[in-house]
């Protein structure tokens, strides 16, 4: 203790008798510059300041008379001078101005190097101030916005959450963390509405934290959202059922938090499986996809949710015409914070409009409406009862500034049950139908410095559906159930090369098992078939930006063993960006694809006709691997808030069967492999001015089949659209948003019976013959879209948000498919029955939402 107070009065004796050697030529004390006498202090007490130098340079002091301690000396600067120290550990101490009293201040550093950070985004509340930090990383706030929350972003850091009140008027340390996954997410153009950006890569990433509005939105549905990009649309108008380019849904890898998902539907298709409060960013390859990702031979939809520790409890509930939801963000400490979210359908307690509308619109052409029962004098009532709920928690542990653990869990349920009464007997028979999803992972991250980052994810997801049919005129029972369990784990590590270039790498393991069972009672019959694949991947990217956002260049390389299969499959990506002149840019983009896990349809009347598709595994042999091939070149111009983009693309996939694509006409029950090709043009224009954004998407495309051992073996796909065009605009003013949109494409291709001998009777039953496949084409579809948005603050505590849509404002009767059958006459001879499937029809619906 002695040799301490020893050595800390030798250094205020060094500092007085510096002083004192500049005050020696006068009989008063003299000035000396604040910059030297800082200077000293760093020598003597090994600490280091940080300041701008241009704040402190005129600054002159008279050297401290006495002092005992470092905290005596920078005390006694700051009662003569404007300026306040902050102590960011032993060593380093911030100097900054000090503020008038109703400014409260924070400082942005690096959280492994402590160096300051510069040009960082400071955003308040939903837009309401914004500002950057200085050259050491300071910035200002009025205290005026007390009680709202703080996003800070800095370009290769991760986004960080805080709360105005943990900021004082002392100017905390606010450390962000390094993100090295992979060099820079460039973005070229926000599209649209606010939370929509094109990147340099390609892909489209929708963020929905403080999302603008798009026309029929009533709730933020990612997977409605991301339908807005041109190539992606449904061609049977549900959310769920996404044809990218052309391609059928099962071809489309959908990704919830880095996991394979099997379902992606709520009301069989109607509704997004997604809770959107929870799910905060989407990203879109529909080409060039990162080589990371594999398994979708036509897109990549990536969603993940929110990753960051909040600082303050947050949180909200609400409701709409269809369901009830909530969501919180609970932090538990410094370190640890939970995340939960759900949502269930109230069609048990209030049946709305909107949901009989939905209900009519997934249940018809279905055995629920019997639109094929046999005629008979004995009468048949029916009901049917659907739910739906899901619910998702994650847990999220940061074990210090540079390493993070995340447990991630959700679970997704549809059920319905079907009874039907014979009015005579008062005889009852209920049919059910279940389907479930439950996923769950977990994973670590850790950076282990500015060059390397590495993440580790352990994860299981499983999928059944099942359905037992009762007939309600014999006593036959029929079960039907498919089942998916796939577990897997995947390593990556993000390595910076340099400022301009970085290399993503890593390893994926799966077993992926699909199990499928037919049981009839009568006749006996019993169908089970079970394959097991277990697929090895390595993968690569190497990402160059020599200068900036004006070049981007992505190359990467995927390499898949499937073990059961004895197959390596490489897989080249390509993704590159240049800038040309006066806002003009070029893209290419290529890529190869395989995909192992694939859907198929054996019958119209599979799970009561409400579900026909049922997930298989390649075997190469009757099912293959699907293999893709594409490239696309495009054409963008981005200035003076006009954005236009312009892509060709010229898509090949291989490995297809007759069963996934849901032939309904002479192809029906044939089953062979064959191919499609996808090529057309994509267009986008969009205008934005203060407060409205207009935009126009156009895509023509051809999309033929080539099956071999079909008659003809060419023709036109069953997804087929050559025009799809929307015109839409969107309006913001304060707190309130307005969106309206109209929708049209061509119809898609259908069969119809032939104009001779339409019917003709093989072993005693008549079957339809029919003329040239997918000859004939829908009429057009047209809809008009409408959502209006209103948010309320309404206390300190308590905001809330008042949602309105429209979908088809005119009530436009659209025919989605014409399919046919038999049907007997009053002769009880057999006669050709056109079935018609129509859209929704006018839906209005309303939400509101509580936000604390």
């Amino acid at each position: 203790m002695i040799k301490r107070v020893r050595k800390c009065n030798l250094k205020v004796i060094i500092i007085f008798i510096i002083f004192s050697c500049f005050s020696s030529r006068a009989q008063t004390p003299e000035k000396t510059s604040l910059l030297t006498f800082l200077s000293t202090i760093e020598v003597t007490y090994d600490v280091r300041f940080s300041y701008a130098t241009n704040e402190l340079s005129d600054i002159k002091i008279i050297a401290p008379i006495a002092a005992n301690s470092l905290r005596e000396i920078l005390d006694y600067i700051e009662q003569n001078t404007s300026l306040k120290f902050s102590q960011i550990d032993d060593r380093y101490i911030t100097v900054i101005l000090k503020t008038e009293g109703n400014e409260r201040c924070g400082r942005i550093i690096d959280s492994l190097d402590n160096f300051p950070l510069e040009g960082a985004t400071i955003i308040i509340g939903e837009n309401k101030f914004s500002t950057t930090s200085n050259a050491e990383g300071i910035f200002f706030i009025p205290d005026d916005y007390l009680n709202e929350g703080i996003l800070i972003s800095y370009v290769g850091y991760e986004t960080t959450p805080f709360q105005m009140t943990d900021l004082s008027f002392d100017c905390i340390t606010i450390k962000m963390k390094l993100t090295i996954t992979s060099l820079t997410q460039v973005t070229l153009q926000s599209l649209f509405t606010k939370g929509i950006s094109k990147q340099l890569d390609g892909s489209f990433i929708i963020n929905t934290h403080n999302f603008g509005l798009l026309p029929g939105q009533v709730e933020g549905d990612v997977l409605q959202i991301a339908q807005e990009l041109p190539g992606v649309e449904s061609v049977d108008e549900t959310i769920s059922n996404i044809n990218i380019r052309g391609g059928t849904n099962d071809e489309n890898n959908i990704l919830w938090d880095d996991i394979k998902m099997y379902q992606s539907g709520h009301f069989f298709g109607l509704i997004s499986a997604f809770n959107p409060d929870l799910t905060k960013k989407v990203t879109v390859y529909k080409n060039g996809a990162n080589p990371r990702f594999g398994e979708g031979a036509s897109g990549v939809i990536d969603m993940r949710s929110e990753n960051d520790l909040v600082k303050s409890f947050t949180g909200g509930a609400g409701f709409n015409l269809i369901n009830t939801h909530a969501f919180a963000e609970i932090p538990i400490s410094e370190s640890f914070g939970v995340q939960v979210s759900g949502r269930r359908s109230i069609n048990d307690f209030l049946q709305s409009p909107v949901y009989s509308i939905y209900e009519d619109r997934i249940f018809q052409d279905t055995e629920i409406t019997l639109i094929e029962s046999n005629e008979t004098s004995t009468k048949v009532t029916s009901e049917n009862n659907f739910e739906f709920y899901d619910f998702s928690a994650k847990l999220l542990w940061n074990l210090s500034e540079e390493s993070s653990f995340r447990a991630n869990f959700l679970t997704i349920n549809n059920a319905l049950d079907f009874t039907e009464t014979l009015t005579d007997t008062n005889n009852s028979e209920t049919s059910n139908l279940d389907q479930k999803s439950i996923v769950g992972g977990i994973s670590w991250a850790q950076t282990w410095n500015q060059k390397l980052k590495t993440s580790l994810l352990a994860y299981g997801t499983y999928y059944i559906l099942n359905s037992v049919n009762e007939e309600i005129f014999t006593t036959q029972t029929l079960l039907q159930e498919n089942e998916v369990l796939e577990t897997g784990i995947k390593i990556d590590a993000a390595i910076n090369i340099s400022e301009k270039s970085n290399i993503q790498t890593g390893y994926h393991f799966s077993e992926t098992g699909i199990a499928n069972t037919q049981d009839v009672n009568l006749p006996r019959f019993r169908s089970f078939e079970k394959d097991v694949l277990r697929t090895h991947i390595a993968f690569a990217n190497f990402q160059y930006s020599p200068n900036a956002n004006k070049t981007s260049i992505n190359v990467g390389l995927r390499a898949n063993y499937f073990t059961k299969l004895n197959k390596l499959i490489l897989e080249p990506r390509l993704a590159i960006h240049q800038a040309l002149v006066n806002g003009f840019s070029v893209e290419i983009l290529g890529e190869f694809k395989s995909q192992s896990t694939t859907q198929r349809i054996d019958f119209d009347n599979d799970f009561l006709g409400v579900e026909k598709r049922r997930w298989v595994l390649a075997n190469n042999e009757e099912i293959p691997l699907i293999l893709s091939k594409q490239v696309s070149l495009g054409l963008v111009y981005n200035k003076s808030n006009w954005f236009a983009n312009i892509e060709g693309f010229y898509k090949y996939v291989d490995g297809i069967t007759t069963s996934n694509q849901g032939f309904q006409n002479q192809f029906q029950y044939i089953r062979t492999n064959g191919s499609y090709t996808a090529k057309g043009l994509e267009l986008v224009v969009n205008k934005k001015m203060k407060a409205f954004s207009t935009w126009i998407t156009y895509m023509f495309m051809h999309n033929d089949y080539t099956f071999d051992e079909l008659m003809p073996s060419n023709f036109p796909s069953n997804l087929e659209i050559h025009h799809t065009a929307t015109l839409a605009s969107s309006f913001v003013h304060k707190q309130f948003k307005l969106a309206l949109g109209v929708n049209w494409h061509s119809g898609k291709p259908y069969t119809i019976p032939a104009s001779n001998e339409a019917i003709i009777t093989e072993d005693g039953t008549p079957i339809i013959q029919y003329a040239s496949p997918n000859a004939e084409h829908l009429p057009d579809y047209f809809r008009i879209n409408l959502s209006a948005e209103y948010f309320w603050d309404i206390s300190q505590t308590f905001d809330a948000k008042f949602n309105f849509s429209i979908l088809n404002v005119f009530d436009t009767k659209n025919t989605l498919n014409i399919r046919y059958g038999i049907k007997t006459d009053g002769n009880n001879e057999p006669r050709i029955n056109q079935i018609e499937e129509v859209s929704l029809g006018f839906t209005p619906n309303f939400s509101f939402q509580l936000l604390f």
